[in-house]
């Protein structure tokens, strides 16, 4: 049985990079930050690692004759299946941006933060990169 590796890359609201999250099977595996991913999220990240991450989830009830939506929370561990998509919430709940990647696609994405171009167009190109067919990117490997 293949696993799927992805990896969630991690922008501030100016579209600085922050880190990545390597993905298998879409849970979290590993967690790279930078300097500034340290300072903004890594105080986060050392409690999702100890406590989890709070999700707010909507259930709706029937209760006798009544009915309504519960709200209810719970965690999501690094390594559950939940956790990805709390995470994306709550990134984008805090104004920050996240591309999931193919990790094909991780070397040139590499590449792009090398380049001296503004951090918006870099994200750009990181999008572009992300709508490619990992055939194409699979070709660009070889070379």
């Amino acid at each position: 049985m293949s696993t799927a590796e992805n990896c969630l890359v991690i922008f501030d609201p100016e579209m600085e990079l922050l880190g990545e999250i390597l993905l298998q099977d879409g849970k979290c595996s590993q967690i790279n930050l930078n300097q500034n991913g340290e300072l903004l999220l890594g105080p986060h990240v050392s409690d999702w690692q100890t406590h989890g991450l709070e999700k707010i989830n909507i259930q709706h009830s029937r209760f006798n004759e009544s009915e309504g939506d519960v709200l209810y929370a719970e965690n999501q561990q690094l390594r559950s299946e939940g956790f990805m998509k709390a995470l994306t919430d709550w990134l984008l709940e805090h104004g920050f941006s996240h591309l999931v990647l193919p990790s094909g696609a991780m070397s040139a994405f590499s590449e792009i933060q090398r380049m001296s171009v503004s951090a918006q167009k870099k994200y750009e190109l990181a999008l572009m990169l992300r709508d490619l067919p990992i055939e194409q990117l699979a070709a660009g490997q070889g070379q």
